[in-house]
């Protein structure tokens, strides 16, 4: 594996390392029972992906990464308009998808930034497949909104 290959995809290890800690801290301070659950699904993913990475710095494949590049084009927008949120014990299941959406947002940004930066090398390669799998992540989260939004209207 190349250096930088392997470079990019330490640095994605601990922004996932992150990302996983955040979630946590979300989930320590919030009381209703269906958001812990949602967070602790949030949790799980950014685990996943986690491990997704490891196995690819262990074996030198990077055949798992990015495998579903359709999600890249599909943001609904809806983290856009979310200002930075006060987190406190009363937050609802919609508050913490909106926070969540932000978030990896965020993500697929600071992946599909360094994917424009080393672009035309084996880094931006994994970058760019870094940044569809948070597109894919970020999907997943602006979809369960859109029901939850859907069922109390």
């Amino acid at each position: 594996m190349d250096v930088s290959v392997r470079q990019a995809l330490e640095e994605a290890k601990e922004k996932k390392a992150l990302s996983y800690e955040f979630y946590e801290k979300l989930l320590n301070v919030v009381s209703d029972l269906s958001t812990k659950e949602l967070i602790k699904d949030l949790m799980e993913q950014k685990k996943k992906h986690t491990e997704i990475i490891e196995q690819a710095l262990a074996t030198g494949s990077l055949e798992n990464l990015g495998l579903d590049v359709s999600c890249r084009w599909k943001g609904l927008g809806i983290g856009q308009g979310v200002k930075p949120e006060v987190v406190t014990g009363e937050l609802t299941v919609q508050d913490v998808l909106l926070i969540a959406i932000r978030y990896e947002d965020n993500s697929v940004k600071y992946y599909e930034d360094l994917a424009e930066k080393f672009k035309g090398t084996p880094a931006g390669d994994v970058f760019f497949k870094l940044a569809s799998d948070e597109a894919c992540h970020r999907n997943d989260v602006q979809r369960m909104y859109d029901d939850i939004v859907n069922l109390e209207n």
